[in-house]
């Protein structure tokens, strides 16, 4: 669960302006935090963090088990620390700076990417094949690095490995995501500006 709370505080970003919605709303949970006036609640938090997790039993855990506190409140600090550096930077004008506006449609074009992905992949289950194929990829590669010593085995290792094998499935998801976007956005570039196709040197 600590990688997944990583993951979460990575892509917090996405839905920190979904915080604080309480100026619109009857939200009258616990204030955890007041940034600017503007205040993120116990329920605020507790809606992103079911967004983010996508699965309602795993994100319980993350907002209940006293084993997670300290993540928890991590969690919510990288929240706040945003919000913080939004207000800043709005007070410095960077909410109209040409350059700022360029890199936030740059960070939302790589999370809508992350997110398509992610739900592709979620659709896909791997087959036995697929998983055993998978596993031995992983040993060989341990094997040849001298790190196989007390590598699980197979069946030892066959409840991670689904969402393992998804995860090595997003490297190929992400040049088909592009080719399927391109198929349905029309678009053209000037011949004279068209990048060179294959890999760069």
């Amino acid at each position: 669960m600590d990688m997944r709370l990583a993951r979460m505080i990575g892509m917090c970003g996405l839905v920190v302006a979904a915080l604080g919605c309480s100026k619109v709303s009857k939200d009258t949970s616990k204030v955890l935090a007041n940034v600017g006036g503007e205040k993120v609640t116990e329920k605020a938090f507790s809606d992103a963090v079911r967004t983010l997790v996508g699965d309602e039993a795993k994100a319980n855990e993350v907002l209940t088990s006293p084993a997670l506190k300290e993540q928890r409140n991590r969690f919510l600090a990288e929240f706040v620390d945003q919000k913080v550096m939004i207000k800043y930077a709005e007070k410095q004008g960077l909410d109209k700076d040409a350059k700022a506006r360029l890199l936030i449609e740059a960070a939302r074009s790589n999370a809508y990417g992350q997110i398509l992905m992610e739900k592709a992949i979620a659709k896909i289950e791997p087959t036995e094949a697929q998983l055993k194929a998978f596993y031995d990829k992983v040993a060989a590669s341990a094997k040849a690095a001298g790190q196989d010593q007390g590598f699980p085995t197979y069946e030892q290792a066959k409840p991670q490995l689904p969402n393992a094998w998804k995860r090595e499935q997003l490297k190929d998801a992400s040049q088909n995501l592009m080719k399927d976007a391109k198929a349905q956005v029309a678009t053209t570039i000037d011949p004279a500006w068209r990048a060179a196709e294959g890999p760069q040197q």
